[in-house]
């Protein structure tokens, strides 16, 4: 990966696609006690296929559009579709014609059904000709086993897996859901036979006719026995689309993401419907860590301080003017290097390109841009050499979550602790704000709306002891550090508005810009239960855990 340089502003044009080994869950990374160990890596390989798709069905009567979505996928009328019926009971009978009628309805370049109980014949030349010619396969539901009792390990299910790798497509319902992961639940409820499946699809183990037949409970029992997997229940008129780590839901009813009872938490159940998406790597960092005891462990007590560098940690909208002239003062003045580090792309351009003019306008001449998307980036050895060397860091991102995945844990990271140490500037807008404390809130990658998320709770604790939350006008914080002070009560709570900044050094933050910020301190020595409200000007002393106001000093809960 190279970084090209220009005049004032250096891109870095990465392109590399993020790490194969789990994404997120291969990057998973528990906060321990130290910034050394906040993170331990667990490698997984949680994904579908890279290149081609599955159109994994929950049974029941189909909406026209999930075996659309399988021809589309296809090629439409250039595709070759293959429907394998060996699943069904009257796959030996004329009756099968009724299960594929609507394939057979369809504009194809060429439409074959395959089917056989016998695994020499799976393993024969003219059986799997079809297959090397195909451009989606379809599963007819029934009986699961005899899938794979058929064709795992056979020639058929070889070619099957070529197929994905050029691009193609397989879908199935009911059974032809089933097989699609590497652990299958073979037969039976509430007790369960478990098996292998195609492995189209790992770190995940698959249930169907979901909501219909009640099946959470067994789904549950499942992952409790396999708990780094997460359950997919895909309900019945349903369908989930996997593009490598990408599940998006399609059809009428809901896909349950369930998560197993480990010995520290209780099963977790979320639901997605048409039009959600989740990611699979993601999911799994969030199972992995729910494995861990210490997951949630902090330090106690611990003083919120920057004791040799400087933190500039702004809300949403525009950074404050004042913020920043004193984060270029921070970084040693006009002639210092800035790394910028964009996380989210096209998503923010609009607001790096704004505070890059800023900084320009403040005099910075040596701007260089980093576009940070997976952890292979963070650890690159031309970012890390530009890290060792620069006084200066903004971070630029939209969503927390994509920090934790691609930053927490690298070189990268310990390098923006090391800048901090020898005196230097971090400085950071929305998410790039809210990961510099040690607890994030409301970080999930899915459409969760749990405060806190195994996998997504911690930051990078560049100022520990800590919770930021963002939020766009007055009072929307309070509910988010009630539930923070009962979760952890040590934990000093900051609420952050728009248009305003904290400037921490040592055990003092100062209130910058328009807007204000409220503290949240359970070390505080008064009585009262309000939180400080900090407007321009005005200073907190983590320490003594005093508010200074810009007239003189109030403990804490003055207004």
């Amino acid at each position: 990966m190279g970084i090209e340089r220009g005049a004032t502003l250096t891109h870095c044009k990465c392109q590399c696609r993020t790490v194969r080994s789990g994404f997120a869950v291969a990057a998973m990374f528990v906060v321990m006690m130290t910034t050394e160990t906040r993170g331990q890596v667990l490698e997984t390989n949680a994904r579908g296929p890279e290149k081609g798709a599955l159109v994994i069905c929950g049974g029941g009567t189909l909406p026209e559009t999930l075996r659309g979505k399988v021809l589309e996928l296809a090629g439409g009328e250039f595709a070759r579709v293959v429907v394998i019926s060996t699943a069904s009971q009257v796959a030996d009978l004329a009756d099968v014609e009724t299960y594929v009628a609507w394939w057979r309805r369809q504009k194809l370049a060429e439409f074959k059904i395959l089917h056989t109980r016998s695994r020499d014949i799976a393993n024969s030349d003219a059986f799997v000709e079809p297959l090397r010619r195909a451009t989606g396969v379809w599963f007819l539901g029934g009986n699961q086993a005899w899938l794979i009792d058929t064709y795992s390990g056979t020639r058929t299910e070889a070619e099957m897996h070529k197929l994905l790798e050029r691009g193609g497509v397989i879908g199935g319902t009911s059974a032809g859901a089933a097989v699609m992961s590497k652990l299958m639940i073979r037969r039976g409820s509430p007790t369960m036979e478990l098996g292998r499946g195609f492995s189209f699809l790992d770190g995940a183990v698959i249930d169907q006719h979901f909501v219909r037949r009640q099946r959470q409970d067994r789904l549950l029992k499942v992952i409790e026995q396999h708990p780094e997997l997460v359950g997919l229940g895909i309900d019945e008129g349903t369908a989930l689309l996997v593009q490598d780590r990408k599940l998006s839901v399609l059809g009428e009813s809901e896909v349950r993401i369930c998560f197993a009872r480990t010995d520290s938490r209780e099963p977790l159940v979320e639901s997605i419907k048409a039009g959600d998406e989740a990611d699979l790597g993601l999911l799994n960092r969030i199972a992995s860590a729910r494995l861990q005891q210490n997951s949630r462990a902090i330090v106690e007590n611990a003083t919120p301080q920057v004791l040799d560098g400087t933190l500039v940690i702004v809300g949403g909208d525009d950074v404050p003017s004042v913020a920043t002239q004193r984060f270029v003062a921070a970084a040693g003045g006009t002639d210092a290097t800035i790394a910028f580090v964009s996380l989210d792309g096209d998503e923010t351009k609009k607001a790096d390109d704004q505070f890059m003019d800023e900084l320009r306008k403040a005099g910075v001449k040596n701007i260089q841009r980093l576009q940070v998307n997976s952890r292979k980036q963070a650890n690159d050895p031309q970012i890390l050499d530009l890290l060792k060397t620069v006084r200066g860091i903004w971070l630029s991102g939209a969503r927390p979550h994509k920090f934790v995945d691609a930053c927490l844990g690298t070189v990268a990271e310990q390098l923006c602790h090391d800048l901090l140490r020898r005196g230097g500037v971090i400085g950071g807008t929305a998410a790039g704000g809210l990961v510099q404390g040690d607890v994030l809130l409301k970080a999930s990658p899915m459409p969760m709306k749990r405060m806190f998320v195994d996998g997504y709770d911690r930051g990078f604790g560049f100022l520990p002891g800590v919770a930021i939350s963002q939020s766009s006008k007055r009072g929307e914080t309070l509910a988010e550090m009630t539930q923070l002070k009962h979760e952890h009560p040590q934990v000093v709570g900051l609420g952050i508005e728009d248009s305003t900044a904290m400037i921490v050094h040592g055990h003092e933050m100062e209130v910058v810009g328009d807007n204000q910020v409220s503290v949240f301190d359970g070390h505080s020595h008064t009585e009262r239960t309000s939180p400080a409200m900090l407007h321009a000007g005005d200073r907190y002393n983590f320490k003594d855990h005093v508010l200074v106001i810009a007239k003189g000093a109030k403990a804490v809960g003055g207004e």
